[in-house]
Parts: structure tokens; C-alpha cells; sequence
């Protein structure tokens, strides 16, 4: 018997570490999205989901879904983007202007109402609790009920602004198809070829806790300092998927998140830098669509990905301990039904924790089995802790 125990402890332990350390969870109109067709993802403040889609606006809470249209106050059902403000309104960009969700009801806002353009293609929140809006006619910004616009006549690069963003200190920067424009509240200053960025087409923008401005364009990455001085490109030939970018977003960590997709190429992905070196992930991953167009950072440094496709969620599981077998060893696994805990008679408390970060099982128990049948199949978090140690392990449920 002693010998059985040790050669499943053998299999165990390779079957464990076998289990990728990165994991693709997808998610598409099966699962409850109104459409398959996702523009762009928000993060809330409760670390809720929040889809633009081309048929409206859908909410994910946990495992909750939550469906909002033009029956519910949108002026549009095709949604070009989403965000979240400071005080954790949702605001939802169309061709027809732009609507608020104060978790209740829907107010719209177009050109009647002082948004330069209806055609809102990004919305961000400022540090003061004002809402700038990226359009094709210029950005506009609110302030309480405030409004007020700049085009190219006070200093903007190009009408036709894609992405807006705010950084530490309150400056705007807005892409645009002719270069880089950053506000300071008084003045614009715009960045162009000129200044060694690879393209004016201007896609995307993010801003890292030192100050350095990764900039996404048609054509590659552009990077500036702290002090807005070009330090760095990159290019398909440094390890990017291929060079047009369509979002960049950096998780706590400081890793940089790119989305990426060339449509005359019909041909995308993600790909991540960790300040040494590219990787990538595509379909062959487990990736739902080449389509990649928006990303998002949540809480638990998740990445979620936008696609034509559906969204896909991206886990690191790589930085938790593996199984360690001179400890708690747990078998079989992969499991289904239940599983065996080698324990002591001591009391321990156990939990399980699905890719999500949800506890959907929390026990005290001195038994050498758990009970796994509720479940689903996926890859799950083992604790085991008996108030003295607390070891981890990769649980695979089939």
C-alpha cells in the first residue's frame, strides 16, 4: 500500500506541474453575453465586469449577468466604449452620443447637451472627478453639468481623437490620427513622427507608476519618459505579435499588456512585457478570436480580453506554489467527486478557490476526504491550514 501512495505521489506531482501555469477562460453568448461582437471592458470599483458590445452594455457579476439596451436608456445599442468614473458610474460611448448609469437609470447626453461629437470612441475619468470624451470632432470634457470642448483651433493635434487617458498628475494625453496631444488644463503640446514616434495614428496610451508613456500606434510601440523624451520602440521584430496595436494596459506588477491585431492580416493576440522580454498568446493558446481590440486590468491582475469573438480572460497562475508532497499531498488529481487529504488529527480549515478568486468552498474538518462533486470542471485553489502552516496546491476538477 505504502508503495501504491508513492507512486501516485510520482504521477501527482508531474500531472501538477504539468498543469499550465497560464490559463484562458472565455466567455461568449453561450455564457450570457448579448453579443459576441465586445468593443471595449471596464473594471468597477467591486471588481464587477462591464462589456461594451454591439448589442448594448452587459454587467458581470461573478457568475450574474446583467443585460442593459436602448429599452433601458442607451441611445444606441452598438456600444464603442465603456469606463468607470470616480465615483463608479458607468459611462457608455456610441455613434449617438454618450449615457451615465447611476446603477439605476440611464441619462444621455449628445451635441445638444455640449459632447462636440456624437461619435464617442473613449471616455475617461480625471483626478477632479470630471469625464473627458474622445471623439470624432474633438474632446470634450464634464464637469458636474459643465461643458467644454477643444478641437485642433485650441491646440489639438487632429480632430479625430481615438483614446484619451489622465495621468498622475492631470494631464490629458489623446491619441489622434495626426500624433500625440497632451493637455496640461492650459496648453496642448503634440508629439509626432518628428519627435521618433513610429506613427501619428495614435491607438492607444498607458501610463506606468514611473511616469513612462507607452504609446500603441498603426505601426508599433513608442515609449517616453518621465520627462516626455522618446527612450524606446518596439516592433514585431523585438517580440511583438505583429506591430498594429490596439490597447496596452499594465497590471499592478508593472507588466505590460498589449492587444494586438492586423486586420489586413486577419491576425492577432496579446502580448505582455515584463521590462526583459516580449511573450505572446493566441488562439493556439486558448485565446477565444484573433480580433483583439480592448483589454482590462481587474483586481486580482486578471487580464480581460475584447475580441470579435467574445472576451477572454487571462489568469497567471504561475506564482503559486505547487503541490508540495512532503506536506499536504492530495490525490488523485485530476479529480472528480472528491479527493483524499493525507491529514493529521488536528483540525484544519480547507478551502477551494476557482480562477476567478471566488471561495466556493470553505470547510473545518479533521476527514481525510472532501466532497468535490459541486464542482465544474477547471482548474481550482487547494489551501489547507492548520492554524500553524498554510500550504497551497492546483487542484484540476473534471
Amino acid at each position: 500500500m505504502k508503495k501504491s501512495l508513492f507512486f501516485i505521489s510520482i504521477i501527482l506531482l508531474l500531472v501538477i506541474r504539468s498543469l499550465t501555469a497560464q490559463t484562458f477562460v472565455n466567455y461568449t453568448t453561450a455564457d450570457g453575453l448579448p453579443s459576441n461582437t465586445v468593443t471595449g471592458i471596464a473594471i468597477d470599483n467591486s471588481n464587477n465586469k462591464w462589456f461594451a458590445t454591439q448589442s448594448g452594455v452587459a454587467k458581470l457579476n461573478g457568475s450574474t449577468w446583467s443585460h442593459y439596451t436602448t429599452a433601458n436608456g442607451l441611445p444606441d445599442n452598438y456600444i464603442n466604449c465603456i469606463a468607470v468614473d470616480r465615483s463608479g458610474k458607468i459611462w457608455a460611448g456610441t455613434d449617438f452620443g454618450v449615457a451615465r448609469f447611476n446603477g439605476t437609470n440611464w441619462t444621455k447626453y449628445d451635441t445638444a447637451k455640449g459632447l462636440v461629437n456624437n461619435v464617442t470612441n473613449y471616455i475617461a475619468a480625471d483626478i477632479d472627478g470630471s469625464i473627458w470624451f474622445a471623439t470624432n470632432g474633438g474632446i470634450s470634457k464634464l464637469y458636474d453639468t459643465t461643458w467644454i470642448s477643444y478641437t485642433t483651433t485650441e491646440g489639438l493635434a487632429n480632430n479625430l481623437a481615438d483614446y484619451i487617458t489622465v495621468d498622475s498628475s492631470g494631464n490629458k494625453w489623446i491619441g489622434t490620427l495626426g500624433g500625440l496631444s497632451k493637455f496640461n488644463n492650459f496648453t496642448f503640446t503634440t508629439f509626432t513622427t518628428a519627435n521618433e514616434l513610429l506613427d501619428n495614428n495614435i491607438i492607444t496610451i498607458a501610463i506606468d507608476n514611473s511616469g513612462k508613456k507607452w504609446i500603441g500606434t498603426s505601426n508599433g510601440i513608442s515609449v517616453l519618459n518621465a520627462d516626455d523624451i522618446w527612450v524606446s520602440n518596439y516592433l514585431q521584430s523585438n517580440g511583438l505579435y505583429n506591430n498594429s496595436v490596439r490597447d496596452i494596459k499594465i497590471d499592478t506588477k508593472g507588466n505590460v499588456w498589449t492587444a494586438i491585431y492586423a486586420d489586413y492580416l486577419d491576425d492577432g493576440g496579446i502580448s505582455v512585457f515584463d521590462g526583459m522580454t516580449w511573450k505572446s498568446y493566441t488562439v493556439s493558446d486558448g485565446l477565444v478570436n484573433v480580433l483583439v481590440r480592448r483589454m482590462a486590468v481587474d483586481k486580482n491582475d486578471h487580464i480581460w480580453i475584447a475580441t470579435g469573438s467574445g472576451v477572454s480572460e487571462f489568469i497567471d497562475m504561475s506564482g503559486v506554489p505547487e503541490n508540495n508532497p512532503t506536506a499536504f499531498g492530495i490525490y488523485p488529481n485530476p479529480a472528480h467527486g472528491q479527493i483524499y487529504l493525507p491529514l493529521s488529527e488536528s483540525m484544519v480549515h480547507v478551502s477551494i478557490t476557482d480562477i476567478t478568486g471566488r471561495n466556493i468552498c470553505i470547510e473545518k474538518t479533521t476527514l481525510n476526504t472532501l466532497d468535490i462533486s459541486i464542482l465544474k470542471p477547471g482548474i481550482y485553489m487547494l489551501q489547507i491550514s492548520d492554524g500553524r502552516k498554510t500550504i497551497y496546491s492546483k487542484l484540476l476538477a473534471e
